[in-house]
């Protein structure tokens, strides 16, 4: 008798410890609209577009204007009756732009693609302008 009630005890241990167990899954995403994924596709700045770092881009830098030609890993700036050559480093992804002015200072020294076409002027505190100003558009390659 001993043996039939340590064979059902072990039996129930085993049936109850191979339970399966219930996995949550997150669905807070599936309740995204038509509109909301057209909206997210419409605002991405994503681009498989390999970047350009060649061409000129003209725009505004805080009300003045602001020329950029971009010459693989040199730069040619003119700001405020100035002109300011100097050296390009590509950061992370290539993504974000460094540049070490030769001789003199410029208020800006990181620009961030925002897509093949268009470039920002990153702030001092490395943010974008949140008054959708400081873009340079190209104008040619």
């Amino acid at each position: 008798m001993n043996k039939f009630c340590f064979l059902i005890a072990i039996s129930t241990i085993f049936i109850f410890s191979c339970k399966k167990e219930v996995n949550s899954v997150d669905r807070s995403s599936d309740n995204l609209t038509h509109e909301d994924v057209v909206s997210l596709e419409k605002n991405s700045v994503f681009t498989n577009e390999a970047l350009v770092y060649k061409g000129t881009f003209e725009g505004k830098y805080n009300g003045d204007k602001v020329t950029l030609k971009l010459a693989n890993d040199k730069f040619t700036i003119d700001y405020k009756n100035e002109t300011y050559k100097g050296d390009l480093f590509k950061k992370d992804d290539g993504s974000l732009m460094e540049i070490k002015v030769e001789k003199h200072h410029l208020p800006f020294q990181f620009f961030r693609w925002s897509d093949n076409s268009e470039i920002m002027i990153l702030n001092e505190d490395g943010l974008a302008d949140d008054n959708g100003e400081n873009y340079l558009t190209r104008t040619s390659e």
